[in-house]
């Protein structure tokens, strides 16, 4: 997120930054970063569908890299 355009930084971003770094410092849970960042990510434009299950979570079998944990 630190390498995100200054520019493209809005309310949005912010409120994500804050809840990861919460998150990070185990002031609120991980769900709830993961959660603000998926929020964040949707607005941007920058989440891919195919990585959001139909119940609105990220799809399990993805890693953070994207590729498969098999």
């Amino acid at each position: 997120m630190n390498q995100w355009p200054k520019a493209r930084r809005g309310p949005v971003y912010c409120c994500a930054l804050r809840s990861c770094n919460a998150a990070i410092a185990g002031q609120m849970t991980t769900e709830q970063g993961r959660q603000a960042f998926a929020g964040f990510a949707r607005t941007a434009g920058v989440l891919a569908k195919s990585d959001v299950s139909p119940l609105g979570g990220v799809d399990q079998k993805l890693s953070v890299s994207g590729r498969g944990l098999d």
